[in-house]
């Protein structure tokens, strides 16, 4: 199965999600998204936290039966990896939803990245969804947020050399 084209299920928030931001509303509602002249120098040690991240992502899967844990710490790498291309444009955020429209703000038309972005907004929802709703993993679904977290930043690391 392709990386971009898993479904995780149903994609509502349990207890709900806020509406759909865009960049403007993160930008202004109470600096979700705030210009750091410092982030640029966040790039490394959040792509070293991201592959920390998947390892232990990886490894629980192999545990076999954490289907939940490795998701989450599947999507916590894809997250720390989409931090590092925001901190590479200066930024900081304070919403994991906010982040996901930043991402698509600074990367709608880059080929390399935008493919990828779909997927993690997709996770996010997902994380949300087993971290406050209880909701459950199939093992399908906790093998490819692995392989997506490990391919995601791979990608980024390459993409910012």
């Amino acid at each position: 199965m392709s990386l971009h084209a898993m479904s995780f299920g149903t994609i509502s928030c349990w207890g709900g999600c806020s509406p759909v931001m865009k960049w403007d509303d993160c930008r202004r509602k109470g600096g979700l998204i705030q210009k750091d002249r410092e982030a640029p120098a966040r790039v490394t040690a959040s792509l070293a936290l991201a592959r920390r991240f998947a390892t232990s992502a990886e490894n629980t899967l192999a545990i076999g039966g954490e289907f939940e844990m490795a998701h989450i710490a599947a999507y916590n790498s894809a997250f720390h990896t989409g931090r590092a291309l925001l901190f590479s444009h200066g930024f900081v955020e304070r919403s994991h939803a906010c982040l996901a429209v930043a991402l698509r703000h600074f990367y709608r038309d880059d080929v390399f990245i935008e493919p990828f972005l779909g997927t993690f907004d997709k996770m996010r929802v997902s994380r949300h969804n087993v971290q406050y709703g209880g909701s459950l993993i199939r093992d399908e679904e906790a093998e490819f947020s692995c392989r997506f977290a490990r391919t995601f930043c791979d990608a980024v690391d390459e993409r910012l050399k």
